[in-house]
């Protein structure tokens, strides 16, 4: 029994030993940054933002951690270089590493601003604090920050001279004389045409003022034209900084054209000052010119509920005397008609475009002289965009419409309508329908008289600054005109006199 005892003792002593001889289990370190770091934004030479970062205590294992950085009011590119999960290590028994990220530094006063620096993805370790704000404290000397207005709109003017005036601002008063020069550039305005170019222009602010105009001097006409563009860039400043230094100024165009009265309508010339005819058909001779235009075929309702069918018939287009016929004839109740296209084969991207012709009539006759995008089969209606130069409903004799369609979340558009003086119509006289179609513009006219205009401001402008092909086509019924009834006599017939197109 004793030797069973003292065998039990030494075994329990041998363990007791064992355990005594086995190293106690040790906790991870902690992780800490600084909660601020202020660091002085620099001049000349290239600033470092260091952080110190600890761990609570040595250990035995490697350490690490993934850092980032994040903007506040300092952005990364031009306040700071800008760092995405780079790797810090800690080797066993280091207690103490740095975080460094480089400080952009200029010459210009400004606030002081401020970034973060946060770490995640602690290895081995708990992250305690684990967000450094960094403040980086201006050094530069006060100077007012100098801008231009981006965008300047002036009308031409007629008979007395106008100037484009930009707007040029101090961010504060400054109790030293501010000094600038600027120089003009043409974009579609042209100098020595639309302004008087100027080179290395000089402006001063005096003490305490903090407005003045740059005065650009425009040179007007009695042309009707597109609007105008040029550009104002300044090029040396004294005595502040340069914030925006580049203003577009847009000359709206403010003329009108008087087209000549022939007996049977309005006519305008063949040719414009500054603009050339890049294309145009006079329907001469007694045939369609099938190099410029295509007869689209068929019935369906076209998307509006039309009940024509369109042929290729001579008794729905002709051309004789000078003039395209596209005639719309009930065959008891069957109706035909004709819809000519210059798709694939005459397509235009801006441009001012003047159609001549004179309107069918009766309840029922939707005749219109339109374009469609040339990249309609690949993104479809409405997103090739639509622009309807004339539209006419035969029973408001006296009423054309205008209109963009274009697609923005869905179809949209914006258009407006012209109407004769009482007592006209239309179908009684030829008329020219007539866009400026420019960037970002299209103003629609009739017997240039302008009624509306859409630009970049208040359509999606995308579909509208691709080219597009012409359609003419006299429709019978459909959603918006409504059907033909007793009313409505047929044959009705759209005349077009010529179609041109010209460009500067």
């Amino acid at each position: 029994m004793k030797t069973k005892i003292l065998a039990i003792a030494l075994i329990l002593a041998q363990a007791i030993f064992i355990s005594s001889c086995k190293e106690e289990a040790v906790d991870p370190p902690d992780i800490s940054l600084p909660q601020m770091l202020v660091i002085v934004e620099g001049n000349t030479d290239q600033i470092t933002a260091v952080m110190m970062v600890t761990l609570s205590k040595p250990y035995d294992k490697q350490v690490s951690l993934k850092w980032s950085t994040s903007d506040g009011t300092a952005i990364a590119g031009e306040d700071y270089v800008g760092v995405t999960n780079s790797l810090l290590v800690f080797e066993p028994g280091e207690t103490l590493k740095n975080i460094e990220v480089k400080i952009m530094n200029d010459g210009q006063f400004e606030q002081d601003e401020n970034f973060r620096v946060t770490a995640s993805d602690a290895v081995n370790a708990g992250l305690i604090k684990n967000t450094t704000e960094i403040l980086i404290t201006n050094d530069d000397p006060f100077m007012p920050v100098l801008n231009i207005g981006a965008v300047t709109k002036v009308t031409e003017g007629n008979a007395t001279p106008q100037k484009a005036k930009v707007t040029v601002i101090l961010s504060a008063a400054y109790d030293k004389e501010v000094s600038l020069k600027w120089s003009t550039a043409d974009g579609t305005a042209k100098a020595g045409d639309d302004y008087t170019a100027v080179i290395n222009g000089s402006l001063v602010f005096a003490p305490g003022e903090i407005q003045k105009y740059i005065e650009v001097p425009l040179v007007n006409d009695l042309d009707l034209e597109f609007n105008d563009s040029l550009s104002v860039t300044v090029n040396e400043v004294t005595n502040a900084t340069l914030g925006n230094g580049r203003s577009r100024i847009i000359i709206n165009n403010d003329d009108t054209f008087t087209p000549e009265i022939a007996s049977d309508g309005p006519i305008t010339p063949a040719t414009y000052p500054g603009m050339r005819l890049v294309w145009g058909d006079e329907f001469d001779g007694n045939f369609l010119n099938q190099e410029w235009w295509t007869y689209e075929l068929g019935a369906g309702g076209w998307g509006n509920n039309e009940l024509q069918t369109y042929t290729n018939l001579p008794a729905n287009s002709f051309v004789n005397g000078g003039k395209l016929s596209i005639v719309a004839i009930n065959n008891y109740g069957n109706y035909t008609s004709a819809r000519l296209v210059t798709k694939a084969k005459k397509e235009f991207k801006y441009g001012r475009i003047d159609i001549r012709a004179k309107m069918p009539y009766g309840q029922g006759i939707w005749p219109a002289l339109w374009m469609l995008g040339a990249n309609i089969n690949q993104v479809s209606w409405p997103g090739c965009g639509e622009i309807d130069i004339m539209e006419f409903l035969g029973h408001e004799v006296w009423k054309v419409y205008g209109t963009a369609h274009y697609n923005d979340g869905g179809h949209q558009y914006k258009g407006g309508n012209f109407s004769l003086p009482t007592g006209q119509g239309f179908n009684d006289k030829f008329h020219v329908f007539t866009i400026l179609w420019q960037e970002n513009s299209i103003i629609w006219y009739v017997d240039y008289q302008k009624f509306y205009e859409v630009t970049q401001a208040n359509v999606k402008f995308d579909a509208f600054n691709l080219a597009q092909f012409f359609i003419f086509n006299v429709a019978v019924g459909g959603n918006w005109p409504g059907k033909p009834d007793a009313t409505t006599v047929f044959p009705q017939t759209m005349q077009v006199d010529y179609v041109r197109v010209f460009q500067p």
